[in-house]
């Protein structure tokens, strides 16, 4: 066999070759010799330890030693002072710039925690940092300089007159270095409001001024920077005199870098300057910086941009008519820049700038971008120039170039309008109408970025949209903003298909502000399926909670009594009685935010039995997520009106403590047990009220789903008579109408819409229950299958007392019955029989038909679970509902 191929395989493939993480791993293990050096003795304390390593240790122990320096000092601050101290300022005269970087950290460390005193840390520490700006590293003189401006803050001004006054203006001196000017001029911009005017007139400023007017423009422009420092320290008149002029030069020096720098000081000094001196000097030297900017198209052109705001809204009150006419023209341009033909600005007669003139410092940014920053920074401003024009000549100055901004063809552009969008609704109060165009525009575009700046603020957007400067919302305003409606559709769309479901769950919770913008029916119709497929489909558990919480609430704000009814319907019966355990799980999460959001009678009247029936679900995790809730379910009932309800949260758990044969939710019930006994039941006393907050806020939730329900009948009462008065008019104008017209639909024939709903629900489980019927005829049930009930109308009995149309809980529901609350209190409980409710409690459940806002009573069949968890039908009558099935046969026999 010729094995020489085989060979030649192994050696291209490299085998001996070790990898190169392999090697560096490889390199980092250390010799017997270089462990030697490293070993220690460990018989020696933290302080012999320490000048051992700062004596004879290697770098890297040395290092170590310095970055803990603080806590050394903190544990043992004398013999640290003593010993250790003085061996690390003679290791720093020869450190490596890692140690020097380290131990200038370490100093300001020391100093920030208070570990020595201030006296001590001038004399020991203060030495080493102002030594060290005459490193010859740059790195390592601009990490003393840094820790030295840090120091300064936390000095006292004796000690840095004595100690940093002197060297900063030694640096400052012509003779010395540029990197040492540059030093001074920021040492000096530090400490100068440190002192009096005296001081900064005698001892600062002919420093100041002589790095000013220094031939270096990296040092004109950082002594620029620190210009306003100065001023003020020398107070309006002095500033005047000695800073104004040398800033005017240099705002128009021929270095852009110092140009900028010169801009930027005059907007952080128009607070300390009189309005003589913003008229007299500081609005023309603004004015002719921004023309020669917007002329060259120079690297100084994005950073006008970018401050132009400040300098409108600073000078504003010193700008003429025809100065604010001048800026806004400005502005307009500015936001123009780069998509017009690239021709410079006519100069208006001016000579052209010479060679020398021309910038030398590289542009900030390059070509192509600059006009796009430049547009950026002008959508960034755009409030400033709002509040600078007015809300009411905001169509005719500025609704062009917010128009322009909103589309503009680059991204970053229309990102930051998008931010600042809010800002502006904000600002125009009766104006805002002009605005919502460019407000669908955005909300239609299809970059996450955008949307990212629209949707956080997409609530109080709407609410300022929708009121147009009117604290009123009226159904008018809610039908013009009918615009909207598909711009926020299509931002949810795009937003679902994306990765960021954090913005997908913010754009869910903000569909809660919908009944403050759009109509009951345009939220039914066009969100409400949205939110309950989102719940469905949507994989994020966030985003489900977030639609489920905005479905409860558009739920209990909406002003249709059938559109509710449904709505609680469906969310039972796709989610309480769901086929995934995942949908039941979710619904009782839906239940805690219910009992949030509503009332305490209006969760006890459609969810608080629905919740209990939980505790028979095969799936042991929706047991024990029931658990949970079970303490919650007790404090909101109140005796003796609840008793009923209390009987069947008690028959719950004590079948739960039989029954449950898994672990984890044993121990669930037995800890929600010991806080079921923690927890009393109030007891309500005739006529008087409890003044408890709790108490108070679920009194103002009822009173106000009472007021939905009073709205709802006024209008009911008032359509006929409007359509009455409407019919009556068409007559007198052309009797030929009348024929052709359609009449209006009677009051009676409003609630079949909801009815309609729950008949196609009762019909779709009534067949699944003659399908499970046939199924299982003559057979045991499977054991864990779901309670399944219809939802029947039925007439009530004769002594039942009506409900008063005005309570909260006479909200109509088709999931809530008499009899399944009397056969669930007979399932659940352990015992044979159970104390039958109080007559006014009974009364208080069973529904008015003759109501316009109440529902039929339900069905007398429904489903009870048996102790082994198999479902048994029980065909319940008036009066027989609580007896098992076997003993009501017989008694029906009899």
């Amino acid at each position: 066999m010729d094995i020489e191929p085989l060979v030649e395989d192994f050696q291209e493939l490299q085998l001996d070759r070790i990898a190169p993480a392999t090697q560096s791993a490889i390199n980092l293990l250390k010799t017997e010799e270089e462990l030697e050096k490293l070993t220690v003795d460990e018989k020696l304390n933290d302080i012999e330890r320490a000048v051992y390593l700062l004596s004879s240790g290697q770098d890297i122990q040395r290092l170590s030693v310095i970055s803990n320096l603080p806590d050394l000092l903190r544990e043992h601050n004398v013999d640290c002072m003593r010993r250790v101290v003085p061996k690390v300022k003679e290791v720093l005269h020869v450190a490596q710039p890692e140690m020097q970087i380290a131990a200038s950290s370490a100093f300001l460390q020391i100093l920030q925690k208070d570990i020595v005193p201030v006296q001590n840390y001038t004399q020991t520490f203060l030495q080493t940092i102002l030594s060290g700006l005459d490193s010859k590293d740059p790195d390592v003189a601009n990490a003393w300089l840094e820790t030295l401006l840090d120091v300064v803050e936390l000095l006292p001004k004796e000690i840095i007159k004595r100690e940093c006054l002197g060297t900063a203006v030694a640096k400052g001196q012509l003779s010395k270095s540029v990197q040492s000017r540059l030093a001074s001029c920021r040492i000096l911009g530090k400490i100068a409001p440190k002192f009096d005017a005296f001081i900064i007139k005698k001892e600062i400023l002919p420093v100041v001024q002589s790095l000013c007017q220094d031939v270096d423009y990296e040092v004109r422009g950082c002594m620029c920077r620190q210009l306003d420092s100065v001023a003020k320290g020398l107070g309006l008149e002095a500033t005047k005199s000695a800073i104004l002029p040398e800033l005017v030069e240099l705002a128009n020096d021929e270095e852009s870098y110092v140009r900028l720098a010169g801009i930027e000081t005059v907007v952080n000094i128009l607070s300390l300057l009189d309005d003589e001196t913003c008229n007299a000097t500081i609005i023309p030297l603004v004015c002719k910086f921004c023309q020669q900017s917007l002329q060259n198209e120079d690297p100084t052109l994005p950073v006008v941009a970018k401050l132009i705001g400040k300098l409108c809204h600073g000078l504003s009150v010193n700008l003429t008519e025809d100065q604010k006419q001048w800026f806004l023209d400005f502005y307009r341009k500015l936001s123009r820049v780069g998509l017009s033909e690239k021709t410079k600005t006519p100069r208006e007669g001016e000579p052209l700038n010479s060679p020398a003139k021309v910038p030398v410092i590289a542009s900030i940014f390059p070509d192509e971008d600059r006009a796009v920053e430049c547009r950026k920074n002008a959508a960034f401003n755009f409030p400033a120039m709002v509040v600078m024009t007015g809300a009411r000549q905001f169509k005719t100055e500025l609704y062009p170039t917010f128009s322009s901004l909103c589309n503009d063809p680059h991204l970053a552009v229309k990102k930051t309008i998008a931010h600042s969008f809010h800002e502006v609704v904000k600002l125009l109060g009766s104006s805002v109408h002009c605005v919502q165009g460019e407000l669908i525009s955005l909300l239609k575009d299809e970059s996450i970025e955008i949307l990212r700046g629209l949707v956080p603020h997409i609530t109080e957007t709407l609410d300022y949209m929708v009121k147009a400067g009117g604290s009123a919302i009226t159904e008018a305003k809610m039908n013009a903003m009918s615009d909207v409606i598909p711009a926020l559709l299509a931002c949810e769309t795009v937003l679902s298909g994306s990765n960021d479901w954090r913005l997908h769950a913010q754009i869910m919770e903000s569909f809660s502000c919908l009944p403050k913008v759009f109509t009951s029916d345009q939220i039914y119709f066009k969100f409400i399926p949205l939110l309950f497929k989102k719940l469905q489909t949507v994989r994020p558990l966030p985003v489900r909670h977030a639609a489920a919480r905005t479905i409860l609430i558009l739920i209990r704000n909406n002003r249709k009594m059938e559109h509710r009814q449904e709505l609680i319907c469906r969310l039972v019966d796709e989610y309480c009685h769901g086929k995934s355990c995942y949908k039941r799980s979710l619904f009782i999460d839906i239940c805690k935010m219910a009992m949030e959001l509503y009332s305490k009678s209006f969760f006890k009247e459609y969810f608080f039995e629905f919740v209990l029936e939980h505790a028979t679900d095969p799936v042991p995790n929706i047991r024990l997520r029931l658990c949970s809730v079970l303490p919650r379910l007790k404090t909101i009932l109140r005796l003796p009106a609840d008793r009923n309800l209390l009987q069947q949260l008690e028959s719950c758990v004590r079948k739960l403590l039989i029954n449950e044969r898994d672990r984890d939710v044993t121990a669930s019930v037995r800890k929600s047990v010991e806080e079921l006994d923690k927890i009393t039941v109030p007891m309500d006393s005739m006529g008087r009220k409890t003044t408890v907050d709790d108490d108070i806020v679920d009194q103002r939730k009822e009173e106000e789903e009472k007021m939905l329900i009073e709205m709802e009948e006024k209008s009911r009462k008032d359509e006929p008579e409007t359509k009455s008065s409407k019919k009556e008019e068409g007559k007198k104008k052309d009797k030929k109408d009348v024929a052709c017209k359609i009449p209006a639909p009677k009051r009676a024939s409003k609630i079949p819409a909801a009815t309609s709903t729950r008949h196609q629900l009762e019909k779709s489980r009534s067949e699944r229950e003659l399908k499970a019927g046939s199924s299982n005829e003559n057979t045991t049930p499977s054991k864990g299958n779901k309670t399944v009930k219809s939802l029947k109308n039925t007439t009530p009995s004769p002594t039942s007392k009506s409900r008063s149309p005005g309570s909260a809980s006479s909200i109509g529901s088709a999931c809530s019955t008499n009899s399944r609350r009397s056969s669930a209190s007979s399932t659940y409980s352990s015992s044979s029989s159970v104390p039958s409710p109080s007559p006014s409690s009974a009364g208080r459940r069973r529904l008015n038909t003759g109501s316009p806002l109440s529902i039929a009573s339900p069905d007398s069949s429904s489903y009870s679970t048996t102790n082994g968890g198999t479902a048994q039908k029980k065909n319940s009558q008036p009066g027989v509902s609580g007896v098992p099935t076997a003993k009501r046969k017989t008694s029906m026999s009899k």
